[in-house]
């Protein structure tokens, strides 16, 4: 090749690097929510390698997968596969990479561990770390299903390039989420300490007063019997209250929301031995939730599992995420006592998970049947690819 062209070839090389840098931090500026980075980060990982697959990851301090991301699995294979990876394997290798790391038969790396059930078959492999402050903070991973198209070395130096990139993305919108984990429990804590120096010791001197007025001689019987009442009902509140109290004061994870993970939480934390539970989650579901949606549906199953537990007495509960064309969906179920939607009355945790519903511009559904049980179901409307 004359010099002049090599000279050429490579200038036309570099502008389209420039270029593709470009795309990507157009593609990136002004977004703070960490799922949407790390969503637009996948495709554009698989776009600039022609990858059969894309997807990319978070690790939290210990090197386990806090988040996971995927494209080129379409909702069918993802409900087969139920929850994301853990960090085992491959992954668990890459947690603590430092360069890229490109291999032609991902089945043959003596850390592969074999595919979950339902899982696609792949071969070639590119896993790019992202590092920000001496650590690995997140990986990205593409795959080709065939063996017979190996990538390129434009196709590492694409993936290491756009793993520079994310860097500084994902490392804030990490420490953003991370923040706002702190400040939700940091508001908790304020939130029941007002409830229980304010509004409890508020009500209890109401109930005392309206006590007393009802053991006087000069009252009517019709009216000593509706302070009793009142008095009955005061104590019912001051009950939801502590109950809420509690919630609020209970240990929580420390780690950015991640609604799989949370769950798997609370369920440990609040179902006594001997109740059963059944968990179906499905990672396509998980991966499209905001923080703010982790944290109500988290708030909403958790209120949902104490109604079950404490007034229900029921012996199984069930929980279920999955999506449909239109919605998200989480529900709850229980076998326990039910209700009849004439005769019970609105306590303050079900104002609670109706606020929370409405805020995600969704709908919440509470059916309960006398002796068989009840059933909440919340929906959010799912956000449309651009």
């Amino acid at each position: 090749m004359h010099p002049a062209e090599a000279v050429d070839r490579e200038r036309a090389a570099t502008a389209h690097r420039i270029a593709e840098m470009a795309a990507t931090a157009e593609l990136l500026a002004g977004l703070s929510d960490l799922n949407e980075i790390l969503q637009r980060l996948a495709v554009r990982a698989r776009e600039l390698a022609g990858a059969t697959y894309g997807a990319i990851s978070t690790f939290d301090e210990d090197g386990r997968v806090g988040r996971f991301v995927y494209t080129g699995i379409d909702e069918a294979q993802a409900r087969r596969l139920g929850n994301g990876p853990t960090g085992r394997g491959l992954l668990g290798v890459l947690a603590h990479a430092d360069h890229p790391l490109v291999l032609d038969d991902l089945r043959t790396h003596d850390s592969f561990t074999g595919w979950p059930e339902g899982h696609p078959e792949m071969c070639r492999f590119i896993g790019a770390p992202i590092r920000a402050g001496g650590k690995t903070i997140g990986s990205l991973y593409l795959a080709r299903d065939a063996c017979d198209s190996p990538f390129s070395e434009q196709d590492e130096f694409a993936i290491a390039t756009l793993a520079l990139q994310a860097a500084v993305s994902v490392a804030t919108a990490l420490a953003q989420d991370r923040s706002g984990r702190l400040f939700l429990l940091e508001e908790r804590e304020r939130i029941a300490h007002d409830l229980h120096d304010g509004t409890i010791q508020a009500l209890y001197a109401l109930g005392l007063e309206l006590d007393a007025l009802s053991n006087r001689g000069d009252v009517a019987p019709g009216t000593r019997e509706s302070l009793t009442q009142g008095v009955s009902r005061i104590n019912e509140l001051i009950g939801d209250i502590r109950a809420y109290i509690t919630m609020l004061e209970a240990e929580a994870p420390a780690a950015q929301p991640e609604l799989g993970r949370d769950l798997a939480f609370v369920l440990r934390q609040m179902v006594p031995s001997g109740t059963d539970t059944v968990v179906n989650i499905t990672a396509a579901a998980l991966q499209e939730l905001s923080a703010r949606e982790s944290e109500d549906l988290l708030y909403i199953a958790r209120e949902a599992i104490s109604n079950a537990i404490r007034h229900g007495e029921a012996s199984k509960i069930a929980v279920d995420l999955r999506q449909t064309p239109g919605e998200t969906a989480l529900t709850i179920q229980d076998n326990g006592a039910g209700f009849d939607s004439e005769h019970v009355r609105t306590g303050l945790g079900s104002v609670t998970m109706r606020t929370r519903a409405e805020r995600l511009g969704g709908t919440l559904a509470v059916l309960g049947i006398p002796g068989m049980g009840t059933t909440v179901r919340v929906a959010i409307p799912r956000r449309q690819d651009d």
